[in-house]
């Protein structure tokens, strides 16, 4: 929700007993945004203004009731500039696609689990496997998992 914010002309008015005068009916470059409004007159997302005025693209606003505002003037002189980050391009072919790399363990740990099933070890626990290898018990059970994985892809 957002706080509400007071024209001090009204309050001044307001605490001499005078009549309130009038809101302006046009915005003002002076008005004070959130980062989602700012965000909205700018063409960016909220996030986006605050990193941009962490990496001083837009000023780093001021702030009131425990909250960052920017001015209107700030978000409109935004508003005219390109993102600096654009991103990758869809379909852009300029690096290779990432290649999986298998963990070895996870290997060592299948050829266990076969050489149990074979009758020529013994059947091992994700405990030992997780003294073995130095790692907690749940990476080994994840070691254990990735194994069976594995296993059944080769049959």
């Amino acid at each position: 929700m957002r706080p509400l914010i007071y024209d001090a002309a009204q309050v001044d008015a307001h605490l001499a007993g005078e009549p309130l005068p009038a809101l302006p009916a046009d915005p003002h470059p002076d008005d004070l945004l959130t980062d989602a409004e700012a965000g909205a007159i700018a063409g960016i997302t909220a996030s986006t203004v605050r990193a941009d005025a962490v990496t001083g693209l837009i000023d780093r606003g001021t702030e009131r009731h425990g909250r960052r505002w920017w001015t209107r003037s700030a978000a409109e002189a935004r508003a005219g500039r390109e993102a600096q980050y654009k991103g990758r391009t869809a379909g852009a072919k300029d690096l290779a696609p990432r290649i999986a790399r298998t963990d070895p363990r996870v290997r060592e740990v299948a050829a266990t689990i076969a050489a149990a099933e074979a009758g020529t070890a013994k059947s091992v626990t994700a405990a030992e496997l997780a003294e073995q290898y130095g790692v907690s018990t749940r990476t080994a059970e994840r070691l254990m998992a990735k194994a069976g994985e594995a296993r059944r892809k080769e049959s």
